[in-house]
């Protein structure tokens, strides 16, 4: 069954927790964007949400810190600050990930004892249609370095997309996180919204493979370490051209909700 959406869409704690520090306005056109992709996974019928997130050191850290990880149990579980949540987990999608990926040559991590990172559930949170579908987490350090070439991110989305299309599900795709952002840095306040409008135009002109040709330095310099998720996306959509739902660059992240045609 081919994949039946493609999104990309913010994790920015704020829009979640929504502190005095923000535009209110800002927010509610984030969640309007939002609400436009939780209606196109509605329409999509999606049996499966397959969410491609990094991690903020809440599963992952000096115990072990993969490339790439599949979350393969039956449910995952997670808390981000008043808000505690457990999400069914599509197991046998995310083992047939998993086994296949590794006979790909992709040498993948999977764990059944994970807590979720907010980074997967602050979108979920607003575009999970109702009744709501089973995910697959599928972890990409973004945070941690050494961290994967965006180049071999993209060639993992295209084996995404290869065993995908074998499957029976009708699978939603879903990158979190971006745009520019530098946390924990003196440049908190001064994201780098030029190479964002930039690298938005790339997608929407059916460019996205060019994203693969970044290097690590590239991304981190402009606060979009978390692009790797977009990139890994992006091997799995090929050449099509991106829809921009929505950009709204606040004081501390560049905010971008984007669809593709699948």
């Amino acid at each position: 069954m081919p994949v039946v959406a493609a999104v990309a869409c913010p994790h920015t704690p704020q829009l979640l927790i929504r502190p005095e520090t923000e535009d209110r306005e800002l927010v509610l056109r984030v969640h309007a964007a939002y609400a436009k992709v939780k209606r196109l996974l509605t329409e999509a019928r999606a049996d499966v949400i397959c969410v491609i997130g990094g991690d903020h050191v809440e599963g992952f850290f000096l115990n072990a810190v993969p490339s790439f990880a599949v979350f393969a149990g039956t449910s995952v579980s997670g808390t981000f600050g008043r808000y505690a949540y457990t999400l069914p987990v599509h197991e046998s999608l995310a083992r047939a990930i998993l086994e296949q990926g590794i006979e790909r040559e992709f040498d993948l991590t999977y764990s059944q004892d994970l807590k979720l990172d907010y980074a997967f559930y602050v979108p979920l949170h607003f575009t999970m249609p109702q009744p709501r579908v089973p995910i697959v987490p599928l972890y990409v350090n973004v945070y941690l370095p050494p961290q994967p070439t965006p180049r071999r991110c993209y060639a993992w989305g295209r084996a995404l997309r290869e065993i995908l299309d074998a499957r029976p599900e009708r699978v939603a795709l879903m990158a979190s996180g971006g745009m520019s952002h530098y946390p924990g840095t003196d440049r908190y306040a001064s994201p780098d919204f030029d190479w964002d409008r930039q690298m938005l135009a790339t997608l929407t002109a059916g460019r996205g493979a060019e994203t693969a040709r970044l290097t690590g330095e590239e991304l981190d310099k402009a606060g979009n370490v978390e692009l790797r998720t977009w990139i890994t996306l992006l091997g799995a959509v090929g050449d099509a051209r991106a829809e921009v739902l929505c950009y709204e660059p606040s004081w501390h992240h560049g905010n971008a909700m984007v669809v593709w045609p699948v």
